[in-house]
């Protein structure tokens, strides 16, 4: 079965690899994507995140300059096996890519923070590869609010943020995005924000590592009305396997991260939304803790996940690569 995931930190974590002085091979290593798993899972296209975090930027790091390094290392990896994976930066690229037999590597951006406020380093950012971006992760920045916040008291569920929401400059990067063809992406954002953009964006988004807040109600993932909308806009939400946002459990050392809970949230997703606005956004090389799916090569784990949930074996390729290739086709 082919896969396609929208989301991934691998490239955060073999840049620290790197800074610590003991680089990991992209070949094969122990984390959880590498290129001969990838391989071996049939993987089709992996999104890899170029993640920043902002209270780093409080002890003397500069954001942009880590989003250059890790679009640096995205190039390397990308040029050091040209005949196994290789980017995509328009949708001929994927198409030429799988005719090929080509693994894709599309390039994303976790936390728009990183431009600065800076529409000029948005365009030169696009103009870097970089083809889908969060606007914000964990901390407010110049463009938005997030849900979670780095700097609160730990909270079991977090409660959602319903004040704050996109600021003027976050709405003109909402509209340079969709200009460029750059993908707008929701997860991390607050509910405020979410809704700012449902009402002003004139092209599909995605929410690319999201579960459903109904089952696991951490502010994290969608509501039910957030679900309905993106699929209405014709976007797409990708099943995050974190076991915060898969769980319902009284505390988050309780939670779980198993195959059949993200088959019961693409059940979900589809009862709400439709089964074209389902996809896959493992959150690989973000998240910890006990998974299931400890790997890119385990993924045959929820397609029998998802059949045991009743989904048809047409069902199924739609999450696993159908739709997410569908969506970008059309929309970069």
């Amino acid at each position: 079965m082919k896969v396609w995931d929208m989301h991934c930190d691998t490239l955060s974590a073999l840049l620290a690899a790197e800074r610590r002085g003991a680089p990991k091979d992209f070949e094969h290593n122990d984390l959880h994507i590498d290129l001969a798993r990838l391989e071996k899972g049939e993987y089709m296209l992996q999104s890899f995140a170029a993640f920043v975090d902002l209270g780093e930027a409080e002890k003397g790091a500069d954001p942009l300059v880590d989003v250059l390094e890790m679009i640096d290392l995205f190039k390397r990896l990308m040029a050091r096996y040209p005949d196994r994976i290789a980017p995509v930066y328009e949708a001929a690229d994927i198409r030429r890519n799988a005719a090929a037999g080509k693994i894709s590597g599309l390039l994303t951006v976790e936390e728009g923070g990183c431009c600065k406020g800076s529409l000029g380093v948005l365009r030169q950012l696009y103009g870097l590869g970089v083809r889908m971006m969060t606007l914000t992760w964990n901390y407010p920045n110049q463009l938005a609010a997030p849900n979670l916040s780095a700097r609160a008291a730990p909270v079991w569920p977090c409660p959602p943020n319903t004040e704050t929401g996109l600021t003027e400059t976050g709405f003109a990067f909402l509209a340079e995005m969709e200009r460029l063809h750059m993908i707008l992406d929701v997860s991390h954002l607050s509910d405020k924000g979410f809704w700012d953009v449902a009402e002003r964006s004139t092209r599909p988004f995605v929410a690319s590592h999201s579960d459903c807040r109904a089952l696991a109600p951490h502010c994290r993932n969608l509501t039910d009305p957030m679900l309905r909308t993106l699929a209405e806009k014709g976007g797409l939400a990708g099943l995050n396997y974190c076991t915060h946002f898969l769980d319902d459990q009284p505390s988050p050392e309780l939670c779980r991260s198993t195959a059949a809970l993200a088959a019961r949230h693409a059940a979900h997703m589809r009862k709400v939304g439709g089964i074209g606005m389902i996809a896959l956004g493992s959150d690989f090389d973000g998240i910890g803790g006990p998974l299931e799916m400890d790997g890119c090569d385990k993924l045959e784990l929820l397609a029998d996940a998802l059949r045991k949930e009743g989904f048809s074996e047409d069902e199924v390729e739609s999450i696993f690569w159908g739709n997410a290739r569908r969506f970008f086709e059309e929309n970069l």
